[in-house]
Order: structure tokens, then sequence, then C-alpha cells
């Protein structure tokens, strides 16, 4: 059980990402303004770069990192935010590079270690990204033809998001080449697919091995730690609970389709009742999780936030230094 009964989510670029929110953080905030002048020292990526929602200019490989990096910092920014607030979390998940910002927010790696592995993810030795991912609406209950058939055709499986608020249909992410997606997208019903709109990076796709190979020799260098909060896989539904079981998890979450339901029920049976989603991150009102959900993307959401913790009888941090070691 967590003692607060609070979750943070931390996600991923699942659809077009705003950066109108952590823009508004950035210009209110000197907590987070520091985060994103640190990243900027680490990198050199200024923090003009990742609060800018336009890269029509950067090549792929720019967009690619752009895409790791802006909500990376987004979410480490937020959480910062919210500690002054003393809004803290008793258990962390995250999908994509929102699994890896989860990791160290629960102390399993400096925050330095991870902003750089970030900014490395896509060395010399990688080609040009060319991949997209889409969420996929299907009728709940049975996979139609089309679907089927693309995952035979260039497309690939990202993960299961559970079912859409409404239950009326069944999400999933798909990975694979623009062209794939766009040809999957003429195909399926009008609606029934959104290519993402972002300068992202391809996550939870077996097309990523090159990705994958490369993640896996910067993690042996990594100075993992066990977790001090319970960090959650999405993986699949267990809790992480050794510095190998975090670096393990960096390595597959490259090319291992995501369960944000094994995610989500992994942290509800550790008691939560209220979930906050830091950054633009996942999409709002779109998904059903088994716990009321906040998100956090705007200095306006965090009063909301703290409206909900008050009607959840979720407990806000006592005053003092926060448990888990800060690890830069």
């Amino acid at each position: 059980m967590t003692d607060t009964g609070l979750a943070f989510l931390c996600g991923t670029a699942l659809d077009a990402y705003d950066p109108s929110g952590p823009a508004a953080f950035h210009d209110s905030s000197p907590v987070l303004r520091h985060r994103y002048r640190q990243v900027a020292d680490w990198t050199g990526v200024p923090a003009g770069r990742l609060l800018g929602g336009d890269h029509a200019g950067a090549g792929a490989r720019e967009r690619a990192l752009l895409g790791r990096l802006a909500p990376a910092t987004a979410m480490l920014g937020i959480h910062d935010v919210l500690a002054v607030h003393r809004i803290r979390p008793g258990v962390l998940g995250g999908l994509g590079v929102g699994a890896m910002v989860a990791s160290s927010l629960a102390g399993a790696l400096p925050r330095e270690a991870l902003i750089r592995t970030l900014a490395d993810g896509g060395g010399p030795d990688e080609p040009e990204p060319a991949g997209a991912v889409a969420l996929v609406f299907l009728p709940a209950g049975h996979d139609p033809e089309w679907y089927r058939d693309a995952l035979r055709a260039g497309v690939r499986f990202g993960g299961s998001l559970g079912e859409d608020t409404g239950g009326t249909y069944r999400v999933v992410l798909l990975t694979g080449g623009g062209d794939a997606l766009r040809r999957l997208a003429a195909e399926a019903p009008e609606g029934a697919v959104r290519i993402n709109g972002s300068p992202g990076v391809t996550v939870h796709s077996p097309l990523g091995r090159a990705a994958h190979d490369r993640m896996r020799r910067l993690v042996t260098g990594l100075p993992f730690a066990a977790p001090v909060l319970p960090l959650c896989s999405p993986l699949e539904a267990r809790t992480l609970r050794t510095a190998d079981e975090v670096g393990d998890l960096f390595s597959r979450n490259v090319v291992q389709p995501a369960d944000l339901g094994a995610l989500t029920a992994e942290m509800h049976a550790h008691g939560t009742r209220l979930g906050l989603v830091l950054g633009p991150s996942l999409p709002r009102n779109l998904l059903r999780f088994p716990f009321p959900v906040v998100h956090v993307e705007s200095p306006a959401d965090v009063a909301r936030a703290i409206s909900a913790i008050l009607e959840f009888g979720v407990e806000m941090s006592p005053a003092g230094p926060h448990r888990v070691p800060y690890r830069a």
C-alpha cells in the first residue's frame, strides 16, 4: 500500500505534444526554469528549443532528440513544482520515455544520468529514425480485418492502452513507418486511426532494434539503484524492486509493447486513490483508468490537483525534506 494514496503517471507522446502548458509553467515558476537550465547545461539544448512546438526545420535525428527531451524535462519540472506544494507521490509508473522518468523520480537513477541517456539515445550508429506511432480505436470485443492485415504489412503492435472513457472502443498503440500508418488510416473507418503529429520517437516498437541495441550498451554504465518508492512496470503487472530490474526495464522498454492496463492495475493494487498525469504526456479525457486522474500540464492544473487531493482523501506530504534522496 502507498502511504499517500497518490500516484504519479509519466506518459509519452501518444498524441500531438502540446508545449503550451510547460511554457506557461516555465514563465511562472522559478523551480521549473531551474530544471530547464540544468537540462540545457547537460545536453546543450536550450530551453527555448525544448519549449517550442514547431520543429519543422529540424532533421529527423533532432526531432527524435526533442521528442525524448521535451516531455522528460517537462515531467521532471512539473514534479518539482508539485513538490513545492507538498504534493508528492506514493507510487510511480510510466510509458515509454515516461517509464524512464518515473524510474528517476522513484530514486533509481540520478536525473543527470537520465537526461544524458535520453540525449545519447540516438547516437551516430543509429539510422535516421523514420518511425511513427498511431492511436487506433477498435470496436470493443473484436479485431477488424483491416487492423490485422496491417500487422502483416509494416505495422507493429506497440501496446494496449485499455478502453476509452465510454467503454465503446479498445485503444491500442501501433508503430511503423509513416507511409505504412498512413495507408492504414486511409483503409480504416474515418477517425479510427490517429497518427501522432508531434516530433516523437518510436517507443515500445519491435521495429526499434537499433535503438534497443544502443540502449543495452548505455544501460551497462548507468548508476542504477533500488527504487525508494514503489515503481510499477509498463510491460507487465509488477513492481520493480532492484537496480537490475530497473536496468532491464530501460532496455526492454524500447521494443517491448506496453500494457497501460497492467501498469495502472499494479498502481491500484498499491492503494492508489488518485493519479496525477505529469505534463502533456497522455491524452486528456480519452482513456479509462481504475482510479480518478487529473492531468497537470499547466499552472492552472495545480489548483485542480489540490482540489482532487482533498476530494478523494489523499494525504498531502508533511513539510520538510522529501523522503526520496535527491539524485541530480
